[in-house]
């Protein structure tokens, strides 16, 4: 029984980290997960109303947030564009065989149709060099998340100019659907259309119930759950008090069920709460504080600092120009910082702790 917690724990941890969990490259991954699919699916399905996607090559949680946060935006993507880019490709992708091949100008020519016409929206226009970077960059990413596979390339000229004089791109490039981009965007039971807010989109993830208290009751849980697993801390606002008067209430019977399914240790305070992981799990890429991060570093500094301030416990909220005036991250300390690894002044560092 031991030796099956240790399994699930591990394939659960897994599933966190990871987007996909691919059987030709995770193998030992994949099987574990295969092993303990009955378990994890119901879970994850109970506590934080996220679907395990089975397929015989891979296996993916589709780990939807409670609230969108900046923080969990795409590193690769730098606009809004951007991402309205990634959502028409995908769309187009979708609509490919599995292993068919297309070129980069017939993708050119379909966008056009599938890019938004609203007049408040930039019209789509590839004689523009930032339109042309901005697809490149969202190939690019899709290349890395094995949802396409670059069979030939020629993109550079097509990037560098455009259009060539004969009115074809001036460089092709042809690409191969992979299965992956059937299972990239989120599906919704709904026609998109027929949700006018991100607070109606939030709710297809709830289905209806006759008893009202009871399924207010599991929203709560479910936000509890996504936001302690998904956020690095979770703080008490005006529009979370109820959700922590019930995380006080199952304060003890949570952290337990986290060090059990995760190996996480929850900790609760007056205003925030967070899982955090003692033993340094090598199932997790990333976590914090972790040495030679100089971020991280910064950050451990810097509230050191603020905590020493007599009256630090009445002012829990900076301003962004506060936060670069605060004495350390004022250009005082730029000396420490470097020897921290940071590179540049006490106000870069500030900047780098307030976009985080």
């Amino acid at each position: 029984m031991e030796r099956d917690q240790e399994g699930i724990r591990q394939a659960a941890q897994a599933l966190l980290e990871n987007r996909w969990i691919m059987r030709s490259q995770m193998p030992d991954e994949y099987f574990l997960v295969r092993r303990y699919e009955r378990p994890l699916r119901d879970y994850f399905q109970e506590k934080c109303g996220w679907p395990l996607l089975v397929n015989a090559q891979f296996y993916k949680l589709e780990k939807i947030p409670a609230r969108p946060r900046a923080f969990m935006g795409i590193e690769a993507m730098q606009s809004v564009g951007d991402y309205t880019l990634l959502c028409c490709v995908a769309g187009f992708l979708e609509d490919q065989e599995v292993d068919g091949q297309f070129l980069l100008g017939d993708l050119c020519e379909a966008l056009l149709g599938y890019y938004p016409q609203e007049k408040a929206v930039e019209r789509l226009n590839w004689e523009s060099y930032t339109w042309r970077k901005a697809l490149i960059r969202v190939l690019n990413y899709l290349l890395d998340e094995q949802v396409l596979r670059l069979v030939e390339d020629d993109s550079e000229a097509f990037l560098s100019h455009g259009y060539a004089a004969s009115g074809g791109l001036a460089g092709e490039a042809l690409y191969e659907v992979t299965l992956l981009a059937r299972y990239f965007l989120r599906s919704y039971p709904k026609d998109l259309k027929s949700y006018h807010s991100i607070g109606d989109l939030c709710q297809t993830d709830f289905a209806s119930n006759s008893d009202e208290s009871a399924e207010r009751l599991r929203q709560k849980r479910t936000r509890l759950y996504r936001q302690l697993l998904l956020q690095p801390a979770y703080y008490r606002q005006e529009d979370s008090e109820e959700d922590f008067v019930y995380l006080r209430t199952m304060y003890k019977r949570l952290g337990a069920e986290l060090q059990e399914w995760f190996e996480l240790n929850l900790e609760l305070y007056q205003d925030c709460a967070l899982v955090v992981s003692y033993d340094r799990s090598p199932w997790f890429k990333d976590v914090f504080p972790v040495r030679m991060r100089g971020i991280h570093d910064v950050l451990l500094l810097f509230s050191q600092a603020y905590r020493e301030k007599p009256d630090w416990e009445k002012r829990l909220l900076l301003s962004f120009q506060e936060l670069r005036d605060f004495p350390g991250t004022d250009g005082s300390h730029a000396e420490q910082w470097l020897d921290e690894g940071v590179p540049g002044d006490g106000r870069q560092a500030a900047d780098a702790i307030g976009a985080g």
